[in-house]
This record gives C-alpha cells, structure tokens and sequence, in this order.
C-alpha cells in the first residue's frame, strides 16, 4: 500500500527551448511588474496624451456599487510595497504585501531555474489542493472585510 503525499518537488534538467515557453515569459513578465512598481507611486495621476486624469476607478465594482471588490486596492499596495511603504501597502490591501512577496520569490525561483537551466515542478495531492483552495478563499475574504473597515475608517470609501 502506497501512501500519497501531500506535497512533492521536482527538479529536471531543461534546455533552453524548454525554458523559452514558460520560464523567460514569466521572468519578463514578473520583471515588468516589478519595475512598474519601483517607478511609479499609488498617488501618481495617470498621464494620457499629456491630460492629467485623476481618479481613476478601474474597477466595475466600485464604480457601479460603491463598495470595493476582493482584489480592490491589489495595484496600489503593490505600488507601495516598491516604493518601501508598507504601511501603505497593508491599507490598500491587506493581503497586497504577501501577494508582492510570492512573486518576489516566483521571480527568483524562476531567475534561479534560468542560471542553472533546471525546471521545476511541484505537485500537490487533491486534498492539500482542495484545502488550499477553501483556505485561501476564506483569507480572501477575510482581508476583504478588513478592507472594507479600513477603507472606511481612513476615508477611501
């Protein structure tokens, strides 16, 4: 009898046509992200065609309801968090710096994947995935609720 478990790694050898579907992609992408945020401040106005458009609602959400969705908030505590604030990021999300903090080592882990020319692969049991997934989701909308009284408090709602 077997027993499976929960969490498994795996490391393989790859070359670089391999890399160059998923892990070059992603490494451009997540660099991007990252030197959005190092550019940029959550205060910025957005600039198109030289016209300064300040408050911009993004989200259908919070413009239709007035009440800010889950993810409400995400791209500004990840402007915060690369500009060093991450008091400010906690209040435009509290679940912003953590979320910043996974694709920090999602992008190093990847770089490192790059160098050594390794892929990497892990596999989870339908149970450690089931319960990521409800455990995840209810600390979604924990940080939503908190959100929400924060917001309304300081004034953003």
């Amino acid at each position: 009898m077997s027993v499976e478990r929960p969490f498994q790694l795996s490391v393989r050898k790859a070359d670089w046509r391999q890399l160059a579907v998923v892990e070059l992609p992603l490494l451009a992408l997540l660099a991007m992200l990252f030197a959005v945020t190092f550019l940029f401040t959550p205060g910025l106005k957005m600039s198109l065609l030289g016209l300064d458009i300040p408050n911009v609602v993004l989200c259908p959400v919070l413009a239709l309801t007035g009440v800010p969705c889950l993810m409400c908030g995400i791209t500004r505590s990840f402007l915060s968090m690369g500009g060093g604030d991450i008091t400010g990021a906690f209040v435009f999300h509290p679940l912003g710096p953590v979320f910043y903090l996974m694709l920090a080592g999602l992008f190093l882990v990847t770089l490192f994947s790059i160098v050594t020319r390794k892929q990497f692969r892990v596999s989870l049991s339908r149970g450690l995935r089931r319960n990521l997934i409800w455990g995840g989701t209810a600390i979604i909308l924990a940080a939503w609720l908190v959100k929400v009284v924060i917001w309304y408090q300081v004034g953003l709602l």
